[in-house]
């Protein structure tokens, strides 16, 4: 394989069989390097959880081939091993163990594989890099929402893994807390070089990453690069339901609009979608 630290080709999943099928991923052609912070976007049901899934050795593909840091996931030894060593994951519920202080919950990760003082060591730091240092002593319950995502990220980073996959982090959290993981997501991603798959319905986590994948019905419809926050704005308008509404003939005319404006709008939207 080359240097790409994701690939799939033709990568396929079904469900069930005959006419009741249901195709989660059709034919997934992607291509990641190292480094990058890619959002996957899409309505639900689309395929995004179900491509983490096959990008973390969660799942297994009905056809194609997944390479992840130049494994083959389908002829993995020690799946156990490869997800401990090379994945860190990162769910809309933190999963933090509540008997355990913020400190200990970064250290499970390493536990078999890291002795005890330099465990506690790396957790430490994890907890500075992600703001918390002083909290270690705290239980989950003890922290916000914000911050036990916080912890949840750090834990992701325990083994120093090569990708982390983030489904919907932002999901469970107000508004601000959420800014305040992306902002930690990007920074994470600049200063330790980590490659992260996001994801998310939400627009501003799109705009937080540098690279948009939108999928829809199993399949990756659209790839693009996020040069302008304001430009990403305009296409995740291109791509909403307002959008799908003015390019279709056969709804009615959108209230306080003339027909010379829906046509700009038209327009634009056409071009967009390219």
């Amino acid at each position: 394989m080359t240097d790409l630290l994701i690939e799939s080709i033709h990568l396929t999943k079904t469900y069930g069989v005959g006419e009741t099928a249901i195709h989660a991923l059709d034919d997934v052609n992607l291509q990641v390097q190292p480094g990058e912070f890619v959002a996957i976007m899409g309505p639900s049901g689309c395929g995004k959880s179900t491509l983490l899934n096959m990008l973390g050795a969660l799942d297994q593909p009905t056809a194609g081939e997944v390479w992840v840091a130049g494994e083959n996931l389908a002829r993995l030894k020690n799946v156990d091993n490869f997800r401990a060593n090379t994945v860190g994951f990162v769910f809309q519920l933190h999963n933090l163990l509540p008997t355990l202080t913020a400190l200990e919950n970064i250290e499970v990760p390493m536990q078999g594989r890291v002795g005890g003082r330099e465990r506690q060591r790396r957790a430490r730091h994890l907890l500075d890099l992600v703001g918390l240092g002083e909290r270690a002593g705290h239980l989950p319950n003890q922290l916000s929402g914000g911050q036990r995502q916080r912890v949840a990220i750090a834990r992701a980073l325990a083994n120093s893994p090569k990708l982390v996959l983030a489904d919907e982090p932002t999901g469970a959290l107000d508004s601000q807390s959420g800014a305040e993981i992306l902002a930690l997501l990007g920074e994470l991603n600049r200063s330790e070089g980590a490659t992260i798959a996001v994801v998310t319905h939400d627009p501003r986590v799109a705009q937080a990453t540098q690279r948009v994948l939108r999928m829809q019905d199993g399949r990756i419809v659209e790839d693009h690069r996020v040069d302008d926050p304001l430009a990403e704005d305009l296409r995740m308008l291109a791509f909403s339901k307002l959008g799908d509404t003015i390019l279709d003939p056969d709804d009615a005319p959108l209230e306080d609009m003339t027909p010379e404006e829906e046509a700009i709008l038209r327009r634009m939207i056409l071009r967009l979608r390219g």
